[in-house]
């Protein structure tokens, strides 16, 4: 998947902007699981739900289909503990659960949602990906574990049978999940189907007015986008993408150098002739701690982009545009806008 410690990975070992950075191959299987977090697979459905009988009097529950398996959920959850600092956190945010959230665990490598109004910092970090710490996330006394099914794969197998575990979304390799699909498996974990369900219609709604609204010649623009993280860059983001759906809905063409070629491509110096477009983005995972211009500026390939010449480099949040949930979605819409019109 593709985070801030995913991001680092791919840009280890760049000292120019179109230097090799190792295998890149579309990877379109789903991660293995390696954990008894879930069992029965199933096709992502919930029950009504069905009373316990144990001895210890535990809250009703009802039987979460997800994409791993069954889970035994409490009708009410309480007490939830995300694996995901960022894009589930938001979608836990905009479903109303802040205040029912007693840990988080940082899936993202140090990435943020600055996005966010609600105090999200509040909630306790238990821990980084992919060292999650058991005892720490027992500690809370969670009555449901929600990330991922990538950080879901990585619990203990006996964290399970402790506490009721849901994998909101599946995770292929080195890619994000559609925040669309998380929030629906966080509506279903959380018993508000509906809620999650009228999030996404708003959404499509702001949407369509968004494209609606284009100022004249924002269609058929053509967009290059570079990841930087620790002052170095070098990674382009080809069609497919996570900010794909969004850019293709806006009318918006990736670099003919990227299309076809799967989530993330290796750049390099065969390439550099064809990355040229009318936008230069880069995604900023340092925080605003770099002066990308400068960066960008010492490097002997830049010169050759008309796009700098144009005026037409700009740069953003990294974890905004690759990690945002439903909250998060809808800003975006305005920043594309903003920062990419004519």
């Amino acid at each position: 998947m593709l985070n801030r410690s995913g991001v680092a990975t791919l840009l280890i070992g760049f000292s120019c902007l179109f230097a090799a950075c190792g295998d890149a191959d579309d990877a379109t299987e789903a991660t293995t699981p390696t954990s008894t977090a879930t069992t029965t697979p199933a096709d992502g459905a919930a029950t009504e739900p069905t009373a316990t009988t144990d001895d210890d009097a535990r809250s009703p529950t009802r039987t979460v289909e997800h994409v791993l398996g069954v889970a035994e959920v409490p009708v009410d959850p309480q007490r939830i503990v995300t694996l995901d600092s960022v894009g589930t956190l938001d979608g836990l945010v905009a479903l109303g659960a802040l205040d029912r959230i007693v840990g988080r665990v940082d899936l993202s490598g140090g990435d943020d949602p600055a996005w966010l109004d609600a105090d999200w910092e509040a909630v306790p970090l238990l821990g980084t990906w992919p060292t999650l710490s058991s005892e720490a996330i027992v500690a809370t006394d969670p009555d449901l574990i929600v990330g991922w099914e990538v950080a879901v794969t990585q619990l203990d197998a006996d964290l399970s049978q402790r506490t009721a575990v849901v994998a909101t979304a599946a995770t292929p390799a080195s890619t994000n999940p559609r925040w669309q699909d998380s929030l629906n498996g966080l509506g279903m974990a959380l018993g508000l189907e509906s809620e999650a369900a009228a999030l996404i219609d708003d959404y499509d709604a702001a949407l369509a007015d968004t494209v609606a609204a284009l100022p004249d010649g924002f269609t058929g623009r053509t967009l290059t986008i570079l990841l930087g993280q620790g002052g170095m860059t070098g990674v382009g983001l080809g069609a497919s993408a996570p900010p794909a759906e969004v850019r293709v809905e806006l009318g918006l063409m990736v670099s003919a150098a990227l299309e076809g070629r799967g989530e993330f491509v290796p750049l390099s110096d065969e390439l550099a002739g064809e990355l040229d477009a009318d936008i230069v983005m880069l995604l900023d995972f340092d925080q605003g701690a770099t002066d990308w211009n400068a960066v960008l500026a010492e490097l002997p390939t830049y010169g050759r982009l008309s796009a700098v010449a144009a005026g037409q480099v700009v740069v953003v949040d990294g974890s905004l545009w690759l990690n945002a949930g439903p909250i998060g979605a809808r800003l975006l819409l305005d920043e594309i806008v903003a920062v990419l019109a004519p």
